[in-house]
């Protein structure tokens, strides 16, 4: 890996990884104020643990190729 793009990758790494927590509050608090019992409700709540699993992954794929 180039060594000007680290500063570059690992600010992205941490944005994932700030982006991956949000979405896991998101699911946190949805069912406050959501009824997860309809199907738009459970779709949101799925959708929230997909994304922060996805960005999760993303900031760990780039940790990686920092290394």
């Amino acid at each position: 890996m180039n060594r000007k793009y680290r500063p570059w990758l690992k600010s992205l790494s941490g944005l994932y990884v700030n982006l991956s927590a949000g979405f896991f509050g998101l699911a946190f608090i949805t069912p406050n104020f959501i009824d997860i019992g309809t199907g738009e409700g459970l779709l949101r709540l799925t959708k929230d643990i997909g994304f922060g699993i996805l960005f999760l992954l993303l900031s760990g794929m780039i940790e990686e190729q920092i290394k």
